[in-house]
């Protein structure tokens, strides 16, 4: 019975050395892949309101992944809003009535909400279109 035990006490152990060194030198390769997303939210305003000379708009929230940033692009009826100051937080561009313009780039990733407001060019609003648009880089 004594030799028996030692028998498989050694049948053991020389089990337990090729595992132990085996799990000693494992290695794993993980990688994981993020789809590129950028999204672009509205919340109106609850009511028009004016802030000095322009009207609130709402509010954006953007939300952009991509290691190359993003474009914020403002898309409207071509001929109007000549001269109307468009802001969101604390960029502005003064629309020259091509239809589109770039309201603001960001160089990475991000995630912000800013105020958006216009205010009125010579000839008023002259059209109820406005596109916002948020385009990876």
């Amino acid at each position: 019975m004594y030799r028996t035990t030692i028998l498989a006490a050694g049948t053991a152990a020389l089990l337990l050395q090729p595992v132990v060194a085996f799990a000693a030198s494992q290695t794993f390769n993980l990688r994981i892949t993020v789809p590129e997303l950028c999204k672009l939210g509205h919340i109106p305003a609850g009511s028009i309101s004016r802030v000095g000379d322009a009207y609130s708009l709402g509010t954006f929230r953007e939300y952009c992944n991509s290691p190359r940033g993003y474009t914020v692009q403002v898309n409207y009826t071509p001929g109007a809003l000549r001269g109307a100051i468009l802001a969101a937080g604390s960029d502005s561009i003064m629309l020259d009535g091509s239809g589109r313009a770039v309201l603001s780039r960001s160089a990475g990733p991000r995630i912000r909400s800013r105020d958006v407001s216009i205010a009125p060019g010579a000839n008023g609003f002259d059209t109820n279109h406005l596109q916002f648009d948020i385009i990876p880089g």
